[in-house]
């Protein structure tokens, strides 16, 4: 045996997992947004589903595959139905976020003279 091959370091190479690739898809902001709506934390929603939080939130980040069952099982904890699900995400139903962050954005750009109006218009609320 060659002194080389005894003295020679073995380099473990780190398998490659899905968690290690983000891949933010519509479905996983929209289980984010659910959740939130409901003030709920990853935290407090993983026992109830029986997943482990970093589970939680690979599934809400892109770093999980998902499948419409685990989707279902999100939905139910949530409070919402496949179909609610399905209009958001088709955009049949608008998520309420898009439409605050588009009135920030109509906002941003308004005159002072119409911002004033709109504040006026705001505080009848």
């Amino acid at each position: 045996m060659k002194n080389d091959d005894k003295n020679s370091i073995k380099i473990k190479r780190k398998k490659k997992r899905r968690s290690d690739k983000k891949v933010m898809t519509k479905e996983a902001s929209l289980l984010k947004f659910m959740r939130e709506s409901r003030h709920l934390s990853m935290r407090r929603v993983a026992p109830i589903l029986g997943l482990s939080e970093a589970t939680v939130n690979h599934s809400e980040n892109g770093r999980r595959d998902l499948d419409p069952v685990l989707i279902k099982r999100f939905l139910k904890v949530y409070g919402y139905t496949w179909e609610q699900f399905q209009q958001m995400l088709s955009g049949e139903v608008e998520v309420p976020e898009h439409i605050r962050s588009e009135c920030i954005d109509i906002i941003n750009r308004l005159e002072d003279s119409k911002l004033k109006t709109v504040k006026a218009f705001l505080n009848t609320f």
